[in-house]
């Protein structure tokens, strides 16, 4: 089954299908087809972005695949998995769940949150966490679908990723053992073979529908794949590559078939089913909504879903005053889409999704969906730009690794930039336009423009000559006056990126205040480990790099109670509380940078 949803609204099937994985996850109608509406929303507008991606694969064919590129199918499929989450949190709380419902979605939560990143996460979640296969098992997994040899590092690496996102989601029902060999797992049920039948159910619904039925031609390019040269792949069997894995890795089938050909044991004689603590299962057996009846999707629900569809729809092209920034479901911060916004937002390794939500008189709906991409264990960087209400707003992500502590690997920098609106000087031309039927007619309209336009030049020009004065005046005033303790320039010394990572003690990135009023800050970067030169360039950026706020060329270093450094002076009003910022310190042949964190009480 094939669907466009940028060209085409989905067909009945897809309302079926998408209906029935839903149920599967929450057995309630109604959050099974309030997540369904809620999935069918996003997929609209994250489907631009996916499609970006895979031109760019196109063109760039010769670097490696840094995740799936899904279709909107498999899109749908991913964000119903998503959208299920507050439903499945909601039962939770009151305690209407059976351990067979939290085995459903453990395994759900593991496939959400593996086939969100590679088929590489797919393989350690599959291999190492719903199965106890050994980590040299996973690599010979990983190698014989992928030709990609990794370290065991990479696998510990990623499974104590997994681990810790699993801990989070089911921190009231899980907890964790360390094996005879030091090795931390989650406990496990004594007979997890009982369970094998509802595990291979899960899988198989799991599945991305796109290489549903695949199974056979699948198998018959495996032996064709290790026969093909390795260099300069082209996109298609890139992606076919990556899709085959985690299709392989998921389907039971396929599954237990690249276990046989490596003489491993079968799947089901290596299950790891996690043993959940149930606080109350008193709804174990009377839930009304496991009525057959329940499961079934009527022709009233489609066109119901359909008409909320197209309101929704309706919104989305309504220009709207606010916008909600969430990172997996969970809000950061609000954009003003009547002027230009520069946020910046951390991000942990497994973040998924950003979502920008606008708002009406209704309540909040999907504006933009951007999904989260990463290289290996580290996230992969991204510009994109999306069109939301009156103007474009552009998603730039920059891995940190290196210069956050571990608590935030990547910046996302979202820049809302609204459009000039002249809409009604252009009203005003068409009306008199047509109201003028000869040459006098277009001479009084386009002399009743120059008017207006000289009139709004005018005004313009007096704003900014009035605010310049007032500029004058206040820096004569301040001129005049003594500093005094509260407005005096305040120093702080920041130590060179690298440096503070090779440290002893991780201080983390230094935060400046700017509680202290201070008309401007000084900026000490002692010169350490850095080539002597007769001069030095100091650009101040901000952390994303993306925009230079300030340079400062031919710096001369000085000496302090730390040594030989480089001092500037940086304005206040070119910082921005909650953001992050670096200075590039360049000297012929290096680049070094000093990052810092400004941060405010108010």
């Amino acid at each position: 089954m094939n669907w466009d949803a940028t060209r085409a609204d989905a067909p009945a099937e897809l309302f079926h299908v998408g209906y029935d994985l839903a149920y599967l996850l929450t057995s309630d109608r109604t959050a099974a087809i309030e997540t369904l509406v809620a999935a069918l929303e996003k997929v609209r507008v994250s489907s631009r972005r996916e499609l970006k991606r895979l031109y760019w694969r196109d063109k760039h064919g010769e670097r490696p695949v840094r995740r799936i590129a899904r279709s909107d199918l498999d899109m749908l499929q991913w964000l119903v998995l998503f959208e299920a989450d507050k439903h499945e949190r909601a039962q939770e709380k009151v305690g209407c769940v059976t351990p067979e419902t939290m085995i459903v979605r453990y395994i759900k939560q593991l496939v959400q949150l593996t086939t969100a990143l590679s088929s590489f996460y797919v393989n350690v979640g599959v291999t190492r966490m719903l199965h106890c296969y050994t980590t040299s098992e996973a690599q010979r997994v990983y190698e014989l679908l992928s030709s990609k040899y990794l370290g065991p590092d990479e696998y510990r690496r990623a499974k104590a990723v997994l681990m810790d996102k699993l801990s989070q989601r089911f921190s009231t029902f899980l907890s964790t053992v360390r094996s005879e060999h030091g090795e931390l797992r989650f406990a496990t049920v004594e007979n997890p073979s009982k369970w094998a039948g509802l595990v291979r159910a899960c899988l198989q619904a799991f599945t991305p529908w796109s290489t549903q039925s695949r199974c056979i031609q699948f198998a018959a390019m495996a032996s064709t794949d290790t026969e093909r040269p390795q260099s300069n792949p082209g996109y298609f069997d890139q992606n076919e590559t990556e899709l085959r894995s985690c299709h392989v890795l998921i389907e039971p089938d396929c599954y237990s078939r690249i276990t046989r050909e490596l003489a491993l044991d079968l799947p089901d004689n290596k299950l790891a089913i996690p043993r959940f603590s149930m606080p109350d299962e008193r709804a174990s057996n009377d839930n009304p909504n496991l009525d057959p009846a329940a499961r079934q999707l009527s022709q009233e629900d489609i066109n119901e879903i359909r008409r909320r569809l197209a309101l929704t729809s309706e919104r989305q092209r309504k220009a709207n005053q606010r916008a909600i920034v969430l990172v997996d479901g969970t809000e950061h911060t609000r954009l003003d889409l009547l002027r230009q916004n520069d946020v910046q937002i951390g991000l942990e390794v497994g973040a998924s999704l950003v979502e920008i939500r606008t708002e009406d008189e209704h309540g909040d709906f999907p504006a933009v969906t951007h999904m989260i991409s990463y290289l290996g264990n580290e996230f992969e960087p991204v510009h994109s730009e999306n069109s939301l209400a009156n103007g474009r707003l552009a998603f730039d992500l920059t891995p940190m690794a290196k210069r956050l502590p571990e608590s935030a690997r990547a910046i996302l920098a979202l820049n809302y930039r609204p459009k000039l609106q002249f809409a009604r000087p252009a009203q005003i031309l068409q009306a008199l336009g047509r109201s003028a039927y000869n040459l006098w007619g277009y001479a009084l309209a386009c002399l009743v423009m120059a008017v207006l336009t000289w009139g709004v030049a005018s005004l313009f020009y007096l704003h900014q000559i009035k605010s310049l004065e007032q500029k004058l005046q206040n820096a004569q005033h301040e001129h005049v006056w003594s500093p005094t303790a509260a407005r005096a320039i305040v120093s702080y010394v920041l130590a060179r990126d690298d440096e503070r990572v090779r440290g002893v003690e991780d201080q983390g990135v230094p935060e400046i205040s700017l509680d202290l009023y201070s008309p401007a800050i000084g900026l000490e970067l002692p010169l350490r480990g850095i080539p002597v030169s007769p001069s030095y360039v100091a650009e101040l950026k901000t952390f994303a790099e993306d925009r230079t706020l300030m340079t400062q060329n031919f710096v001369q270093a000085v000496r302090t109670d730390h040594g030989a450094s480089i001092e500037i002076i940086v304005p206040t009003d070119l910082l921005r509380p909650g953001s992050y910022y670096t200075v590039e310190l360049g000297s012929p042949g290096r680049s070094d940078p000093f990052s810092f964190k400004v941060t405010t009480t108010k």
